[in-house]
């Protein structure tokens, strides 16, 4: 009786034994799915991952019309820093100073055309409440570009085209138009940036493109938000009309 004790734990070792070599490390399949049997203290399955990242340039613009009519001027916001605003006699400067006299609240609305506004209610107008008109515009302009690869000069080009059509039998201009970008600039590359654009009748105003920004080694962080703001400074040298303007913000990869 001993002896078959003995041998039949011996047998039911040999079983054991058998049972662990023949589960550990056993792969079968089910369906699509790989699974994987072990008896050690670790178990790990293989996944394969193909990811492909095209090349996109995108932009956005938040306005795409502004219609500015100077028989019925929209008068100045000041805290929006939009519509129409007086340039008195007695101003010198330039349009980037009109920029800067904008931003920091220093121009006084204006609804007419020729310019005047009296200021102090006192019936009379001086120099500096009369001059010429200055009209602003703001847009946001969201551009996407992701054109580079590590070890490489590749990049990013944001251009400006404007197209004006003259109106019949007028040869002269418009007064003067401008665009100021308030652009997100990439952190990294080599960043070429000009944000003030004057439009010159019948210089740049025929669809060459100008550059505005330009970056090479490195590629655009995401979504860039531009803060646009156009002008139109009525200095006295523009002419009756209806002026038609194409703009075109055109974003390309280099």
């Amino acid at each position: 009786m001993k002896r078959m004790t003995i041998a039949a734990l011996a047998l039911l070792g040999l079983a054991v034994a058998g049972w662990g070599l023949a589960c550990c490390n056993v792969p079968f399949h089910q369906g699509d799915g790989q699974s994987w049997i072990s008896c050690q203290h670790q178990v790990q399955l293989n996944e394969n991952v193909e990811l492909t990242i095209p090349k996109r340039l995108a932009l956005h613009l938040t306005e795409t019309e502004w219609n500015l009519d100077l028989n019925d001027p929209p008068a100045g916001d000041v805290q929006a820093g939009e519509g129409c605003f007086l340039v008195p006699k007695t101003f010198s400067g330039t349009p980037q100073d009109l920029l800067a006299m904008l931003e920091n609240g220093e121009l006084t609305p204006a609804d007419t055309y020729p310019a005047i506004v009296d200021i102090n209610g006192d019936g009379q107008i001086s120099n500096s409440e009369k001059g010429t008109l200055v009209c602003f515009n703001k847009k946001v302009l969201q551009k996407f570009c992701n054109n580079w690869q590590t070890g490489t000069n590749y990049g990013c080009e944001f251009d400006l085209k404007v197209n004006m059509v003259m109106p019949a039998g007028v040869t002269g201009g418009y007064g003067r138009l401008f665009f100021y970008d308030e652009a997100t600039l990439p952190p990294v590359g080599q960043v070429a940036y000009n944000p003030f654009i004057e439009i010159t009748p019948g210089q740049n105003d025929e669809g060459s493109p100008i550059e505005v920004l330009k970056v090479r080694g490195a590629r655009f962080p995401g979504w860039l938000d531009d803060f646009i703001t156009e002008g139109f400074w009525f200095d006295g040298s523009e002419l009756p009309g209806t002026y038609q303007f194409n703009v075109v913000f055109m974003l390309s990869a280099i």
